[in-house]
């Protein structure tokens, strides 16, 4: 109890009381799932057995990276939600294990998008001419290049789109989980944020087979972060209006 008590104002999530203190066979399995992705992400590089095997090795370390971070970062919306809220109901189940299926289903495209987009940057920069042609994976042109991000985008949010239902369900149950005022605008922060992130990338996607932008569009991506933010300053001044109106 000491060691909770002093380590709570260290936590990532301070303000909201973690309902999932145990962990579950849900979130086992998802933990494994994530697991099983990320060793594909990183296991799918060849051995390596010439000094140009190593040059290319060293220049798939940046777009793996980039695939490992974006892996992680949806594993951290998930150990966030289930250590949140702890519920593991049957529309959770079913949302989680489309959920994972998407995550294992998404890891080779995941490093195939990003392995292959970086390496048609190199390409067209004359880098891959003396060292590593073999990297390029089969994109040779623009509009394979559009094809996969449009893929990967779609991908991504379909992923924040699960998300985004996972939170709208523990919203319908907020008075089970007595959650209290901050909790429940946290929550709804959270599902606004989700479901803007996913309609992002459903743009992403239309703008890369659709606008002249191509494979570019996929930098568009990086809002992702300001919409979240966007989010809580919306939740925020509806919070501030709640109490305005109370008071």
């Amino acid at each position: 109890m000491l060691r909770s008590a002093v380590g709570k104002p260290l936590d990532h999530d301070p303000d909201f009381r973690w309902r999932g203190e145990a962990v579950t066979r849900i979130e086992n399995l998802s933990d494994i799932a994530f697991a099983l992705a990320l060793g594909m992400i990183i296991s799918s590089a060849a051995p390596l057995a010439t000094y140009r095997d190593l040059t290319g090795f060293m220049l798939l370390m940046i777009p793996t990276a980039a695939a490992f971070a974006v892996t992680l970062q949806i594993w951290t919306y998930h150990y966030t939600f289930f250590r949140r809220y702890g519920v593991a109901d049957k529309t959770i189940i079913v949302l989680n294990a489309v959920l994972i299926f998407l995550v294992l289903f998404m890891a080779y495209p995941l490093r195939f998008t990003f392995t292959s987009f970086f390496a048609w940057i190199l390409d067209s920069a004359g880098y891959l001419s003396t060292s590593a042609p073999e990297v390029l994976l089969g994109i040779s042109s623009l509009r394979d290049a559009t094809k996969t991000i449009a893929i990967f985008a779609g991908f991504y949010g379909l992923i924040f789109a699960i998300y985004g239902l996972m939170y709208g369900n523990v919203l319908r149950k907020a008075g089970l989980l007595e959650l209290n005022d901050r909790e429940l605008r946290t929550t709804r922060t959270a599902r606004l944020g989700m479901w803007l992130s996913s309609v992002v990338a459903f743009i992403v996607a239309a703008m890369a087979l659709l606008t002249p932008l191509g494979p570019f569009s996929g930098c568009f991506l990086t809002l992702q972060r300001p919409v979240q933010l966007l989010a809580e300053r919306i939740a925020g001044r509806r919070g501030e209006a709640a109490v305005s109106s109370e008071g």
